[in-house]
């Protein structure tokens, strides 16, 4: 499993493609050119941390689920998951604001399953995540010792505080200009990865243990395909040869549905 930090030159491509696009769109995440997109719905968790799926809160409300469609609009919620309808499904939080584990396995098999062992990818890492720099966004609790004293134990919280802000990355990476999508959350650090990497992420390990974030954007070196998850998003949006997305949308782990180019996502497309 390998990966390593490459120049958000290498993403330029993207920033170029999309920065035109009505931001509302499709393409204004991965660039327009693919033969089809398609959404892959983020699940939701219910009060006991169980997945919930789009199609079991629609069913529920009897609505159907359209290309553009937000969770909010499927559940009947506002955008901070309040209830909106009278029959609003409120036995959920928002979606997951990427895919659980598995099923992002699932994705990168189906996508990956032709390639060559040695095929490379590019890997975005949003460069909000607090444990990239470290520093005083992070904070810890830890219940005083009684075998010690409150100056043994201050001195224990503090060397404890002090590894878990160490940046998770040297300066080559924080130093270095992620790649600009536009707008306050779209900033990414880029890496090249192999295939493992790919789809068992592991950007580092802390105090806070494994930090397995699933990449907020990755493409093929050949960029046959590219995926993208902006932050908070409620689904990934992937563009790629026909016969491709049409694997995706058969792939029984995931949820989808096929969008265009131009699909406004949240936006009435009448």
């Amino acid at each position: 499993m390998q990966f390593s930090h490459i120049s958000a030159e290498q993403g330029q491509w993207i920033a170029s493609a999309c920065s035109s696009a009505d931001p509302s769109t499709v393409v204004a995440q991965v660039p327009v050119g693919y033969e089809r997109y398609v959404r892959i719905l983020h699940p939701a968790l219910d009060e006991d941390d169980q997945l919930v799926d789009w199609g079991t809160v629609a069913k529920s409300r009897n609505h159907i689920i359209t290309a553009a469609d937000l969770f909010e609009t499927v559940a009947g919620l506002d955008a901070q998951g309040n209830p909106v309808e009278e029959d609003a499904w409120v036995d959920t939080d928002l979606p997951l604001d990427q895919l659980p584990e598995d099923q992002w396995q699932s994705l990168i098999e189906t996508l990956t399953v032709d390639e060559t062992e040695d095929q490379k990818y590019v890997v975005g890492l949003w460069a909000g995540y607090a444990f990239i720099e470290g520093g005083e966004r992070i904070q810890i609790e830890q219940e005083p010792d009684p075998t010690l004293s409150d100056e043994e134990n201050r001195e224990a919280y503090e060397s404890a505080l002090a590894q878990a802000q160490k940046p998770a990355f040297g300066p080559e990476i924080l130093n270095s200009a992620p790649l600009d999508l536009g707008g306050g959350y779209r900033n990414y650090h880029l890496f090249e990865a192999d295939g493992q990497f790919l789809a068992q992420p592991l950007w580092a390990q802390t105090a806070d243990g494994a930090q397995r974030q699933r990449p907020a954007l990755a493409f093929s070196a050949d960029r046959r395909w590219m995926l993208s998850t902006e932050p908070y998003d409620d689904c990934t949006i992937l563009g790629g040869p026909a016969s491709l997305i049409e694997a995706v949308l058969k792939n029984p782990n995931l949820e989808t549905i096929e969008v265009g180019q131009f699909t406004r996502i949240g936006h009435s497309n009448e």
